[in-house]
Order: C-alpha cells, then structure tokens, then sequence
C-alpha cells in the first residue's frame, strides 16, 4: 500500500481567533453547504415522520435573480441551475446561476435583499459555465457574514444583515483567487463553483479550471495548476497557498518523472473541502491532471492528483495524504467532499474521514492520522498499449466497504429483461474494449467502455450521514462512458480523447437494473445495510412493465438531504447539450420543461422504504437541503436554469 503521513497535528482550534467565529447548526438552521463543515447533509430534531412526509405539499417557490439576465442575452446562458440555499436564523441566503446573491424569507419564499457581483461581465467561464453551487456563511463575532463566489476568480464578503461588501476584508470586500499561483492564469479558464470552507481562521476557496475533455477540444500544454490558496478570514490577506502539482522539494515532486509537474495542470480541488474545526485542518479532494485520458507526458503518480490530502488550515502543512487512484486515467476525479464521520469499529472510537468516489468505493481513513479503517490493498490491475504511455500496476482497492455500484463491464452486466434486449445489448458491448475496473482507454475498436463512467459511480451530488448512528448514505448511477484515444500531431500531446455516453437497445441502459441506487452502510462495520432504486425509472417501458418492476432507479445521479428518521431524495431532472458558449470554453444546455420523473421522495431511513411523494414543479439539478422556520420544517431543491426560470422550491415536510 503507498501510505504517506507527516506527524500527527494536535488540537489547535482553540487558540486561533476565527475558531471561535466558525458557523455551527442551530436548531433548525443548515448552515453551510451540505449543511455543517463535515459535509453531513443532516438535520436532527423537528417533527418530520413517517406520517407528516405522506402529506408532503409545496410551500412556496421562489425565482432565483438574474433570469432576465440569461434570458436577454444568449452569451450569459450555458448551465442548469445548481444553486443550493443556506438557511440561518429562518432566512435563506443563496446564489443565482449567474452568481447573484439573495437572502430570502425562509417562511414564505420573498426576497429580502439582492446584491450583484457581476461576476458575469467578463464572460462565460469554462467548462460547464455559469454554475453557482452556494455560498459560505460564518459569524465574526455577532456579525454575520456570507462568502460569495464570482464566475470569473472573485471571493466576495457581504455582510448578512445587508447584503453589502464588508469593505474592511481585501480590496473593498473582495480578493482576487488568481493571483500569486504557481503560474499565471489566464481569467477566462478559470472560475468558482463550488461554495469556500472556513477552517482554521482561513477563507479556502475551491476553483474550477478549464478541463477540456468536458468540452471535447484538444487541451493545451500548460493548464491552470490545481494549486488552493488560503486567505486570513478578518483581513483577506492570502497566508498560504498548497500547491498542486508541488514544487520542486516539496512533499510529491518525486512521484512526476521527467519535469512534469512544471507544466502539468488540472489536478485541481473543484469540489468542496470539510473541516475538523476541533483539530483545525481541512480535507481536501482533488481531480485528474490533464490529460484526463492520456498520460504519457506525466509518468508517474503524480501527487496530489486524485488525491485526498489533510491540511493543517492555518499553515497549509500537509498532516498526510493518500492517492486513490495512481497515474490517472480515466478522469476519477474525487467528485464530493469528505465525510467526517465519528465511528466505533471493534470497540474502538475512531474520528473518521470517509471519500466517496467515482469509482464505487468508499476510502475510510483515521482523519487524525489518515491511517485507513479497514487494509486497502495494491491490486494488479489491467495494462494497456498505447505508445508512450506507462501505465501504473496497481492501484488501491479497499477491503471494506463492498463497492455500491457496478465496477467493470461483462456479458453478465447487460440488461437482460427479455431475450431480444440482452442480444442487442451483446452487439453494443462488442463494439468496445472491456473489462475489469481500470481498463485503461484504447485506441481500438470504439474506445474503452469506461464503467463507472466519467460521471460516476458516486458523484458531485454527494453522500449524507448521521452522526448519531455512523450511517452514511451514498447516491449512485450508472452511465457507462466510451473513451477513444487519438493520435494528435503537432499537439501539446501525443494523444488526446474523446467520449461519449453509451445506451442501450431499445432506449433504456445498458446494465441491468436498478439504473440508479441509494445504499446505506454502517460505517461501524462497513456493511451494507440496504439499497434501493433511486425514483421510478423508465417503468412504462414495456420490457419493465412485463417484468412487474415498479422502481428502477432513474438513470442520472439523485440528490439527497437526512433526518433523524427521514431520507429525503431528488433524483435529477433532464437536459441537452445544444452548443458552446461564444468563447468556446463551456458548454450550453437546454433543460427539459416537463420532466418525466419531477419528485421528491421520502424513505425511511432505516429500510429504505419509500414513504411518500410529492410532484415538483421542475427537475431538479442541485443539492437539496432542509431547514426549520416559523415553526415548520421545509425541503428546497433548486430547478430550472439551462433556458428555463431558475428557481427554489420549498416543500414542507412535517
């Protein structure tokens, strides 16, 4: 196993001012994206039942600001609206898709302020655009301040009460993230979707750079770096910056052959860090380097690509790290952030971190010394034979828990509903090379069917836990993806690739099903305690009809929220690719208006039982969460964006 620690950090929260300042959950409140620094999505207490939740009805709907915006000029539309509300002291704070922010009356839906960065003037950003996931709320005393995102490379502070820019912290309320890298950085591929964490008296941001296999072009030589800086919470000064590659003598320079890390770029942190505020030192869960399909140009590990690294957050020195997957190839970026789950395993208390990963695993560590719960073995994996490439042999497989989705591809997988879909579903499969979990891709046949696909496996959507039980929930689906390799000449790299989402016969998946899955485990054992279907599914097919399924699982990945008794789940509304933004750097989508499947559903969360339902107004294409105002405990789901109104809808639910 290729385990690296440095010495073990002990608590210094209580010595650092900002400790002190951070947000927890009041009663009621969510208060961070993914509801607390652990990235839980959990809410205890209120008066949510297996009863109340049959009679769940929506409350209000709320338009998101910025709609004229995208609706008036075509240059500020690409993406579907991802934008996840936080909820403190009954009032909602969220971000607009164009990253406007508005705070919200969290009992009847009405706007309280707005305030507008105009992140939007400098143009689409990369990759899939304009996406605003959240924003980062925390108390400066009895101050309460929120930490806005910028589409083009900005952290805004307003204060809450307000809405206006703390012009005490940074430039007048702002810093600029691009500055001081390791290279410079070009604005435009560059940009903030994902909401900053607080931890450890720092502001640490995660950027999205552009990744141009999401956008099928050619990528070039030097890609931003994947570095996270980190910027002092009461004056915005940037104290540290953690790079990524690093830097010559730095801890996982010699995992780069050949001087590759000096223009290799990428491997950034795009998903958002948790935070041990008690021990003040941030997980941080970071992507493949470019390029995502071939890495010849960077043999070796390559640290910290796809890579869980523990920072002490108030020097940005690493505590330890662990690399899932070695010399990346297959785009298994760390698509979440980390769990932080406290667990008993054999009768020792352990303060675990738990990574959830593209692949179908769940990587368990000690998060105070970053040992794992449960051995993960080097296995042997597939080898490939593309020229100039140098593949890794192994890679790290944990023993527990078991994978929640599929891992690989065989004539066993296929869909076999009737005679006539298993033949056809033969002749796809045929078309590609396949195999075990880490085929590398291929210039042959069709390309390598990738399985998870780039998309996962366990996405961006993210897991939910209770830290009272140690039960952690993953969503997860099966989209399987072919990567073909080719041949480039005169280009920044000797092979590129291409892909492509895979179906198949007859309209519906190619695997069998369930086509989408949410799946319980203790993570006091690492057992899996049930799985079930995600939503509906295609179930009027008539292969599914004859087969008297009556839940298949939608095949898109699902967002979920958690109660002491009560699994909330929102499986993704549907869309289309339909061009590129005018700069070339992003896709544009078109959501679909009448969604087949617009609900949000209720499970016990012990059994997985569905216990109720209710329509949406829309599909829903971000986070949920669930907070408690006036009395009443209420879901929201973000809909819309992608050429419709993007909007919250907020369901009460007890």
């Amino acid at each position: 196993m290729r385990f690296n620690k440095a010495t073990t950090l002990g608590a210094i929260c209580a010595m650092l001012p900002a400790c002190a300042s951070l947000a927890m959950a009041g009663d009621g409140d969510w208060a961070q994206y993914g509801a607390d620094t652990s990235s839980s999505r959990f809410l205890s207490g209120g008066k949510v039942t297996a009863d109340s939740v049959k009679n769940m009805k929506v409350a209000w709907r709320a338009p998101l600001p910025g709609n004229d915006l995208a609706a008036d000029n075509p240059d500020l539309r690409t993406w579907v609206n991802e934008s996840t509300p936080i909820a403190v002291d009954g009032v909602l704070y969220s971000s607009s898709p164009l990253g406007l922010v508005t705070a919200i009356d969290g009992q009847t839906g009405k706007s309280l302020w707005t305030y507008d960065p105009q992140g939007y003037a400098d143009g689409s950003p990369p990759n899939l655009g304009f996406i605003s996931r959240g924003i980062t709320f925390f108390k400066d005393g009895d101050q309460k301040r929120l930490i806005a995102n910028t589409a083009n490379g900005y952290l805004v502070m307003l204060d809450a009460a307000t809405g206006k820019p703390v012009e005490s912290w940074g430039d007048h309320g702002s810093v600029d993230i691009t500055k001081n890298l390791s290279r410079p950085v070009d604005r435009s591929i560059i940009t903030l979707n994902s909401p900053a964490i607080v931890c450890g008296g720092q502001i640490i941001p995660s950027i999205a750079v552009l990744d141009s296999f999401a956008i099928g072009r050619p990528p070039f030589k030097y890609h931003p770096p994947g570095d996270v800086p980190a910027f002092d919470i009461k004056t915005g000064k940037r104290n540290w910056v953690f790079h990524n590659p690093p830097k010559e003598n730095e801890t996982g320079a010699d995992s780069w052959e050949g001087g590759s890390l000096e223009s290799t770029g990428s491997s950034n942190m795009w998903a958002r860090p948790s935070c041990d505020d008690e021990a003040g030192i941030v997980y941080m869960p970071f992507s493949t380097p470019t390029n995502d399909f071939y890495g010849g140009h960077r043999k070796g590990d390559g640290l910290f690509g796809e890579s869980l690294v523990a920072v002490n957050a108030a020097t940005g020195k690493i505590a330890w790290h662990f690399q899932m997957v070695h010399h990346g190839l297959w785009d298994y970026d760390l698509p979440t952030s980390p769990s932080l789950i406290d667990i008993t395993v054999d009768g020792k208390k352990i303060k675990a971190v738990a990574q959830v990963s593209k692949q179908g695993f769940v990587y368990t560590f000690d998060r105070t010394n970053g040992k794992p719960v449960w051995p993960i073995e080097e296995k042997a994996v597939p080898q490939g034979n593309v020229p100039g490439e140098k593949y890794s042999p192994t890679q790290p497989f944990p023993s527990k828990p078991a994978p929640f989705v599929q891992q690989g591809a065989s004539e066993a997988d296929l869909i076999d509903l009737t005679p006539e879909l298993k033949e056809e579903a033969k002749k796809i499969l045929a078309r590609y090379v396949h195999g075990s979990l880490f085929t590398p891709p291929s210039a042959e046949k069709a390309g390598t069917l990738l399985v998870p696909g780039v998309l996962g496996g366990g996405s961006w959507a993210g897991p939910a836990h209770n830290p009272k039980t140690g039960v952690l929930y993953v969503p997860s689906f099966t989209i399987p993806f072919a990567i073909k390799l080719k041949k480039e000449n005169g280009a920044a790299y000797d092979y590129t690739g291409t892909w492509a989402g895979v179906g198949g016969p007859d309209g519906l998946p190619l695997f069998k099903p369930p086509f989408s899955t949410i799946t319980a485990i203790d993570m006091n054992t690492g057992d899996q305690l049930w799985r079930v279907p995600a939503g509906k599914g295609p179930i009027d097919h008539p292969a599914i009809k004859a087969a008297k399924l009556d839940r298949v699982g939608v095949p898109r990945q699902s967002h979920i929220a958690l109660t002491d008794n009560v699994l909330f789940v929102a499986p993704e509304g549907t869309n289309s690719v339909i061009g590129l933004s005018t700069r070339g750097t992003a896709l544009i989508t078109q959501a679909t208006k009448d969604e087949p499947e617009p609900f949000l559903y209720a499970h016990d969360a012990k059994t997985g039982a569905v216990l109720g339902e209710v329509k949406l107004p829309g599909g829903v294409f971000g986070g949920i969460m669930t907070y408690r105002a006036g009395g009443r405990q209420f879901v929201v789901a973000p809909i819309g964006g992608g050429g419709l109104s993007a909007e919250l809808v907020a369901v009460q639910v007890d």
